[in-house]
């Protein structure tokens, strides 16, 4: 009897702590899973967690870029393992976890794998085969803006994931064996009229580790990488004139593109946990936000 009433007990705080954990995520929470948010390396250095939108209609995380207060989140719509894309869709969201606008793609978007802002109202969503542009609309309206065009991409680029710098677009290639490179793309190149992208027409490239999800630049240009599968998550700061690996952390399985906001602040996602990838043991569907200084 005292070992029934223990695991009773047990049970009962178990639940406690889950509820709490799930309680300061900010935005609704799912409601096809009643699991608890698995634990996850470097949740004390998380300030921020929000539902991820779109997960009970499907909606698998990819893309995301923090814009003038507000992020920015690229997702494909597959409940399927086999099944790796889907309808897209761009969802804006407040810091606070409220949607703010939601922007469907055209119908030869499949993944929306890389957001990455450009000019000033300038969003660019990149495809395996093809980058998006679209024309931001003022801050404050319900809708996000509207596809301006789409510029293909031919021979060894592709659009995996993206980053941006003050002058250009970033694109990068997961790959499960070595030799992948994460390009990059001057603005006037894009904004040339042209409508084909190669590897030749970037201006260098950095070499990227295997399982590249995606890709930042910090503050102080630092190259931010992060790595992902069923089991695995890190994030990587890598060298961007060699691409050694310059600082390795353990992070969230399924983490996908990363974003800086100008406090500093590293703005994340992780697919672990939706609809595609119920069955993986981590469940941690959440956009985050670390403080990069705090990590060990």
């Amino acid at each position: 009897m005292r070992r029934s009433a223990l695991a009773v007990a047990s049970a009962a705080l178990a639940a406690v702590l889950a509820g709490t954990a799930s309680a300061d995520v900010r935005g609704p929470k799912p409601s096809y899973s009643d699991r608890a948010l698995s634990d996850v390396p470097h949740a004390a250095e998380m300030t921020d967690r929000i539902w991820v939108p779109g997960l009970g209609e499907g909606y698998v995380p990819q893309g995301l870029t923090y814009i003038d207060g507000a992020i920015y989140l690229g997702t494909y719509r597959s409940e399927d393992p086999k099944q790796g894309r889907g309808p897209c869709r761009i969802y804006r969201v407040d810091p606070g976890g409220a949607v703010t606008g939601v922007l469907d793609l055209p119908p030869e978007c499949g993944h929306a794998g890389g957001l990455a802002k450009g000019k000033p109202g300038q969003l660019w969503v990149a495809d395996t085969r093809a980058v998006f542009e679209i024309a931001l609309a003022p801050r404050g309206e319900r809708e996000i803006g509207g596809v301006l065009r789409s510029i293909r991409l031919a021979g060894d680029l592709k659009g995996s994931f993206a980053a941006a710098t003050s002058d250009s677009l970033w694109l990068g290639t997961y790959s499960n064996e070595p030799g992948a490179k994460l390009y990059k793309l001057p603005f006037a190149r894009l904004t040339s009229g042209i409508d084909t992208l190669s590897e030749q027409d970037a201006s260098s490239a950095v070499a990227l580790p295997t399982k590249a999800q995606g890709a930042a630049f910090d503050p102080a240009g630092r190259l931010w990488i992060t790595r992902s599968g069923s089991q695995l998550g890190e994030l990587l700061t890598l060298d961007p004139a060699t691409g050694a690996v310059m600082q390795q952390l353990n992070m969230p399985a399924g983490i996908e593109d990363i974003s800086f906001d100008p406090k500093g602040g590293l703005w994340a996602v992780s697919e672990a946990g939706s609809k595609r990838w119920i069955g993986w043991t981590t469940y941690f569907p959440l956009i985050f936000r670390l403080q990069p200084g705090l990590l060990r």
